[in-house]
């Protein structure tokens, strides 16, 4: 097992080897409406099939609220609505939207948020209470 902090000297190996490699930097970005947002490295987000692929090298991420490229900068996986944006744009979001909290809402975006983190071997995974409460165990 390989841990990468630095993904610029591997920006250009191969795709399927990369994919053998676990990079674990990425971790829950906590917020006072509790959406599940995960900060990651452009490495996990490309590794993670977002963005538009370049053969054997980092994929180009485009932030979701500004059309930025952000693949050199961390990026904040927005669950509820499949995601990925700036930072500037996640925290607009954040202050922007309300968080539905309604059965079918909630289920969507813990799907998602569970899927990408197992995918990123975070320890966190979400779930809800019987009264539309989002739980991190």
């Amino acid at each position: 097992m390989l841990i990468v902090n630095n993904f610029s000297t591997l920006a250009c190996e191969s795709r399927s080897a990369f994919n053998l490699i676990l990079i674990t930097m990425a971790k829950l970005y906590k917020n006072n409406k509790n959406f599940l947002i995960i900060e990651m490295t452009g490495a996990e987000a490309s590794v993670l099939g977002f963005g538009i692929e370049i053969t054997g090298c980092l994929n180009s991420i485009f932030c979701g609220g500004c059309n930025s490229q952000i693949e050199h900068k961390d990026i904040y996986y927005i669950a509820g609505i499949n995601e990925v944006m700036c930072k500037d744009c996640a925290d607009d979001y954040i202050k922007t939207m309300s968080h539905y909290t309604d059965n079918d809402s909630l289920r969507y975006e813990i799907n998602h948020f569970n899927i990408i983190a197992q995918k990123l071997s975070m320890s966190e995974k979400a779930a809800f209470t019987t009264d539309n409460k989002i739980i991190i165990t």
